[in-house]
């Protein structure tokens, strides 16, 4: 794995690339659909929905459209159409939502909310919040890539809040987990944002960069991540 992104020191500022290739993976991994039906059936009404604005726009048809899937069909075939998470933002709110591995929230409950209010709950978020309208509108204009990381003890795909995370153990136990996050646009209010989501054995990917990052991060990120045990660790093998 490329783990460029991996930046010292580590910042919760926008960066992003321009998206160059597919934005999707446009030929899904049946585990990953699979993963996707078990939390559907666990958590069906709080992942995926849309809001009256997202249904008077038709903006689920917007996405069939450019994912190219069976024309009327419901949001929860298209969300098993693609492997990737994704969500509808309009006019800078985000009107329709589907995502099945979240990383300790609720998808339904933001919808009709900003990236401001999206991302509030994240650790050193003011360049973050300070940038969330004028990325919301670059996103209507330009396709572009970005990641998120941590290290966790859940193998897990979805991190759905309440998920009780293995205690901070041994090396061996910590995984790495990181979101691809692509967005494209579909006119010029509307764009569709893509979430990957992958979770990888640390030791199979493992690389300085990753203790220099977490090395360099504030309290309040390790707080947020949840990783000041893990930097111990870390910091005790190394």
């Amino acid at each position: 794995m490329n783990l460029d992104f991996v930046k010292t020191p580590f910042t919760n500022n926008p960066s992003m690339v321009r998206l160059e290739g597919d934005a999707y993976n446009i030929y899904p991994s049946q585990d990953y659909l699979q993963q996707k039906k078990k939390e559907l059936l666990l958590h069906k009404e709080s992942l995926s929905g849309e809001s009256e604005l997202s249904k008077n726009k038709d903006l689920k048809n917007k996405v069939i459209n450019y994912i190219e899937a069976e024309n009327n069909i419901s949001l929860e075939d298209l969300t098993l159409s693609v492997e990737e998470d994704f969500v509808v933002m309009h006019k800078g709110n985000m009107e329709l939502v589907s995502v099945c591995f979240p990383s300790g929230w609720i998808p339904v409950k933001k919808l009709g909310t900003n990236l401001s209010s999206i991302h509030s709950p994240v650790a050193d978020n003011e360049q973050l919040i300070k940038s969330s309208e004028k990325l919301s509108e670059y996103m209507c204009k330009q396709s572009v890539k970005r990641w998120v990381w941590t290290i966790t003890t859940c193998p897990e795909l979805s991190n759905f809040p309440g998920v009780i995370k293995p205690d901070v153990d041994k090396l061996e136990d910590l995984y790495f987990r990181v979101e691809t996050q692509t967005s494209v646009p579909l006119d010029l209010e509307t764009s569709l944002f893509f979430i990957k989501v992958e979770v990888i054995p640390l030791l199979s990917i493992w690389d300085i960069r990753i203790l220099e990052s977490i090395n360099s991060m504030t309290n309040n990120v390790l707080i947020y991540k949840d990783l000041k045990q893990i930097k111990e660790l870390l910091n005790t093998i190394n």
